[in-house]
């Protein structure tokens, strides 16, 4: 049936009628000539067909109808229908039936609804019918009436319906899922993937199609897992699988969690449902804090190291001040002001996390309490940007202080017009740096006679943190120092964490 409301009504049956006059026998009427013209043979087998059949004469009354059309019309399987008219027995029938049966007899066509029609009976109920209708002719050509075939396939359309909104569900679920979805057969070649599987692995749904899983996640590792887990979900030794991959997406690497299960359809061709998650921001936060984790490990092992030597060399300082020093209160000031050259330089440290220093700024820090604001070109610090491992920042700003406080004392410092200068210059091919402590303007210096514990010091630690070496002149304009070095670590204009 169409768009409209099909119905049929099964209101109390009338007695058979007749086109025959009272009194003359049936078997002059015309109807009960096209009633004999169904042979016995043909009623009998009518009768029993399996399929609801009626056979109509061209004003629409009744000559044959089988019993499962009668049940299928909610009627008794030998309820006397010959010579009634079908309106008559339907009285409630639509229209549109009507003017297909008008078209039949009229026009001699063959009509047919092989999907099935709705209507709705008397009682309300909802039943679907396909059916079809053709002509029937008398032996001179004439149409005579016609005859209709039905089939109840409300059932059949019932669970069609059911399925077709199955699917509809599964289609939306499968189409808005926020995670990627696809089907893969036992060979791995996708069969259908979503909008949000396309997305994730940044590949365009025909790409897809004309690859396999194992395209997408390349490498030996991953294909030899794919491979092997695909293989136990469709032998049913697993039920599911769960893993973290990186497949190739078109503008790089993308991390997913892949969850794969079997589904079995019974046609003896089990396939996989794959589910996709983006975790690739996860996976970059796990490498960051993975990151930071070593580089606190190193620091928590470059600050155990460093400590000790500090403490170490805490102990030399003070050991050998005391031994030099006679007077407490000169020895004490002298052990306070090295320990403080140190605290400057750690304090550059612990701001760049212990991952070394500029020597500018080492330089800076161990000369500034030598440096007063009224005169502050007397101590002049000159070189390119060279940057030092925590030891050999240590290791400067040790040497600098010892070589300030000795200027000072005995040397261009001393006085109100002597001046220092602090330069260098850095090969980065064979990271040698060399620096020189010039002084010039204070009283005059010599040689002398006995090695104290700075110049022992300043030979010393450039000897074992930095292999290097000093030498010291002592000109009667001041002394110079030169110094020679090795770094270890290659040159930055600033701290390595802040390059880039």
């Amino acid at each position: 049936m169409n768009e409209s409301e099909q119905t049929s009504a099964t209101p109390a049956r009338p007695p058979i009628e007749t086109d025959s006059a009272p009194g003359d026998p049936l078997a002059e009427s015309p109807l009960a000539a096209a009633a004999r013209s169904v042979s016995p043979s043909v009623t009998t087998a009518l009768k029993h067909a399996p399929m609801g059949i009626a056979i109509f004469d061209d004003q629409m009354r009744y000559l044959a109808a089988s019993r499962q059309y009668l049940t299928d019309q909610g009627m008794p399987p030998d309820m006397p229908l010959l010579g009634r008219r079908h309106y008559d027995v339907f009285p409630e029938i639509p229209q549109f039936w009507r003017d297909k049966h008008a078209q039949v007899l009229a026009e001699g066509v063959e009509l047919r609804e092989d999907e099935g029609d709705r209507y709705v009976d008397g009682a309300g109920r909802v039943h679907w019918v396909r059916w079809s209708m053709a002509p029937w002719r008398t032996d001179d050509g004439r149409i005579g009436g016609l005859v209709l075939y039905t089939e109840m396939v409300t059932a059949a359309m019932e669970a069609r319906q059911r399925l077709q909104a199955a699917e509809a569900r599964y289609r939306a679920v499968f189409d808005q899922a926020a995670m990627g979805v696809a089907r893969v057969s036992g060979s791995g070649r996708f069969l259908e993937v979503n909008d949000k599987f396309c997305a994730i692995t940044r590949r365009d749904r025909e790409t897809l199609l004309a690859s396999t899983f194992m395209d997408i996640a390349p490498g030996e590792d991953n294909v030899a897992t794919v491979v092997t887990k695909g293989l136990a979900l469709l032998a049913g030794e697993i039920d599911t699988y769960a893993l973290e991959r990186r497949v190739e997406g078109r503008d790089g690497p993308v991390w997913v969690h892949v969850t794969a299960s079997r589904v079995d359809p019974g046609d003896g061709r089990p396939y996989l449902v794959v589910i996709i998650s983006d975790i690739t921001e996860r996976k970059l936060v796990e490498a960051e804090q993975q990151h930071y984790q070593d580089q606190l490990r190193l620091l928590i092992n470059e600050l155990n190291h460093r400590v000790k030597n500090t403490l170490a060399t805490v102990q030399s300082m003070a050991s050998q001040t005391l031994k030099t020093e006679a007077d407490p209160v000169v020895a004490f000031e002298k052990f306070e002001s090295r320990l403080l050259g140190l605290s400057q330089v750690h304090d550059v440290l612990t701001r760049e996390s212990w991952h070394g220093a500029g020597l500018r700024d080492v330089a800076e820090r161990a000369l500034a309490p030598f440096t007063s604001p009224e005169g502050p070109e007397r101590l002049v610090i000159d070189g390119p940007p060279v940057w030092l491992a925590p030891g050999g920042a240590l290791t400067m700003a040790l040497i600098f202080h010892e070589l300030a406080t000795n200027a000072l004392k005995y040397g261009a410092l001393s006085n109100g017009q002597g001046r220092v200068v602090l330069s260098w210059a850095y090969d980065a091919a064979s990271r040698d740096l060399a620096l020189t402590w010039t002084e010039t303007g204070g009283p005059p210096t010599a040689p002398p006679t006995r090695r104290g514990f700075g110049s022992r010091l300043i030979e010393r630690s450039l000897r074992g943190e930095l292999k290097g070496a000093a030498s010291m002149d002592y000109r009667p304009e001041g002394l110079v120092c030169t110094m020679r070095a090795t770094l270890s670590d290659p040159v930055e204009g600033g701290s390595p964490l802040r390059a880039g």
